[in-house]
């Protein structure tokens, strides 16, 4: 499995756990998973923790965008970005 595929494995199991399967077909990966209600901001904090220990990632936030990286798709690009892997 490719680390993009297990990342939004992750991400959706988050998802799933907090709404049910339903969730993942009106998912829009675009929007705020916070703004949206997805998430609230522990959740969040919680799955960036999750991530960064499964996938052995060092998740820099100084140069992200909080609204490219709080986004389903934006948050996978981000964490596969070269500099957040060990």
């Amino acid at each position: 499995m490719s680390l993009v595929n297990s990342i939004e494995h992750t991400i959706n199991t988050k998802l799933i756990d907090k709404h049910g399967a339903e969730v993942l077909h009106t998912l829009d990966k675009d929007s705020s998973l916070i703004s949206s209600g997805l998430l609230d901001s522990l959740d969040f904090i919680s799955m960036l923790m999750e991530l960064e220990n499964t996938f052995n990632l060092d998740i820099d936030f100084e140069d992200a965008d909080p609204v490219q990286f709080t986004s389903y798709s934006g948050l996978v690009s981000f964490l596969c970005e070269p500099n957040n892997a060990e």
